[in-house]
């Protein structure tokens, strides 16, 4: 068996980090280079004094990669310990994904309108701290693990407050109207949010190595039966169980705003209530948190608009088919890449039970909401 080496870094006031560098267990060395994010957040903090005391890579993350760090500050605009999360700019973004300084622009929108996001600090030019953009904002208390939030909602009493907290902070977010000026560089679709997404899925399935009849099929039936009525409003993207944080039964935060766009606000809800984030707890229907009752409770609470609940199992099937053609890609790339990646082979290999979930949803629908 190979041994497994070790590479120790000191730096003057840092602490020794051992890095697995080859051998089982292997892991790239740190994105963030750890002088140069030091020496450039003490210029930039105004701080004489400034000691890193630990530095970790967070897990999960589809396009981007998260650190956590914690600092000891003498002086400057900061004082005492102090944690961030440094989230670093992909080296390859989706044509559809927001860069970092937009992402930037956009919590700092939201910060502003009391949205329940992480407050952003600074960001750090290409070449200072990383080759690409790095995005320094807070450390939020909680935890986004789906299996510790499904464990938090074991008992009646906190799994409806948690998902009645969760309704009313997606009504906040789905409470902003498009304007004129406001967040130019997230432009108002020409076409519905469902046109928009079955652009995107057309796309898709022309690049695809192998035919997928059924998505093909499905892809017509969302056309098909697209609603009459869809409104427009901010939307997140990516809303699901993974990218909210919870301490306890307390809503901290709604992470990862890369996908954000104008677009229906039941499109984030039929992400976040599809089966294929439910984790295994199915007969929840909102994220294998809660039920959906106390969702929608919490929800038209803070609302400014009346929502049509009965198109929400429409929006359920196109996040399905949205699912199923993301897992096909993540199985070619892993065919495809040289490296090879777990996670991408695990995720295409669900594509023909995701496919199945778009069999059973179709066969239910019949446009009343009662579709499961």
């Amino acid at each position: 068996m190979e041994r497994r080496k070790y590479i120790k870094w000191y730096y003057p006031d840092f602490t020794a980090m051992n890095v697995i560098t080859s051998g089982p267990g292997a892991y790239d060395l740190p994105s963030p280079d750890p002088l140069r994010l030091t020496q450039w957040l003490g210029k930039t903090t105004e701080s004489k004094f400034i000691k890193l005391i630990d530095i970790k890579k967070l897990d999960g993350g589809a396009l981007h990669e998260n650190w956590i760090c914690r600092y000891l500050f003498g002086d400057g605009l900061f004082k005492g310990e102090q944690e961030f999360v440094l989230r670093m700019a992909p080296l390859n973004k989706l044509p559809q994904s927001l860069t970092l300084n937009q992402e930037y622009e956009l919590l700092q929108f939201l910060n502003e309108r009391d949205i329940s996001v992480p407050r952003v600090f600074f960001l750090a030019p290409p070449s200072t701290i990383s080759d690409n953009e790095v995005l320094l904002m807070q450390a939020l208390k909680g935890t986004t693990s789906p299996m510790e939030l499904l464990k938090n909602a074991h008992t009646s009493e906190s799994e409806n407050t948690m998902t009645r907290l969760l309704g009313q902070h997606l009504a906040r977010i789905h409470n902003i109207e498009f304007k004129a000026g406001i967040l130019k560089f997230l432009k108002k679709p020409k076409v519905s949010p469902v046109q928009q997404n079955l652009v995107l899925f057309e796309k898709i399935l022309d690049t695809v190595v192998s035919p997928l009849p059924l998505l093909e099929w499905a892809v017509r039936w969302l056309n098909k039966n697209e609603p009459t009525e869809q409104d427009i409003r901010l939307s997140h993207g990516d809303l699901r169980v993974g990218n909210i944080m919870f301490n306890n039964t307390s809503l901290t935060g709604i992470l990862d705003w890369e996908f954000a766009s104008w677009s229906d606000p039941l499109e984030d809800i039929g992400w976040l209530c599809a089966r294929c984030w439910r984790y295994g707890n199915d007969n929840k229907r909102v994220g294998g948190i809660g039920e959906l009752n106390d969702f929608i409770n919490g929800y038209d609470e803070i609302s400014k608009r009346t929502t049509n609940w009965s198109k929400l199992p429409y929006w359920e099937i196109l996040a399905t088919v949205k699912w199923a053609l993301i897992a096909h890609q993540q199985g070619q790339r892993h065919l495809r890449d040289r490296k090879k990646r777990l996670e991408l082979l695990l995720t295409g290999q669900k594509a023909d039970e995701i496919e199945h979930d778009i069999l059973t949803q179709i066969k239910k629908f019949d446009g009343t909401g009662h579709a499961r």
